[in-house]
């Protein structure tokens, strides 16, 4: 949700209203989307606020499995290729290393992203949808870094 004064979107959510320009007269906009009844039954707590860090969490690791997953495979099988070439060529090797540094960062926001969710511990299913966000990351995680080992070497012919 986002609250839309004079036509800005607040950015500081522990902002209060008058230190955004809130007066008598003002007009204010909520920006956000419904809830789903049915979806927020699936919480543990039925709070509207889980469902919230929930749909938060989600656009997290959607965002984070969207093309990943095809992107570290694309990676691997370059370097299945490369590793058969006898000798890799300098624009080879960056393309290696440089795709290898981009997955590392692209995920490393991804877990900073969830880290920066503060699940309260009445918020079961928040927190166990997190934990599997973060367990996925990791587990990409350690597959770029096994994939930047064997470009290390693979760089070292």
């Amino acid at each position: 949700m986002k609250l839309q004064v004079s036509g800005a979107n607040m950015k500081d959510d522990t902002a209060t209203l008058t230190s955004v320009g809130v007066c008598k007269d003002s007009i204010i906009i909520l920006n956000g989307e419904t809830v789903d009844e049915s979806v927020l039954k699936e919480t543990a707590s039925g709070n509207p606020e889980e469902y919230g860090l929930m749909t938060k969490i989600s656009k997290i690791v959607e965002q984070l499995s969207n093309g990943t997953v095809e992107k570290i495979e694309e990676l691997e099988a370059l370097i299945a290729k490369c590793e058969k070439k006898k000798k890799l060529s300098e624009q080879d090797k960056k393309i290696l290393q440089d795709q290898g540094i981009f997955l590392s960062e692209r995920i490393i926001q991804g877990i900073i992203s969830l880290d920066g969710v503060e699940c309260p511990s009445s918020f079961e299913t928040a927190r166990q949808r997190r934990r599997e966000g973060v367990k996925l990351s990791q587990s990409l995680l350690e597959r770029i870094d096994k994939s930047r080992a064997i470009v290390k070497e693979l760089c070292k012919k």
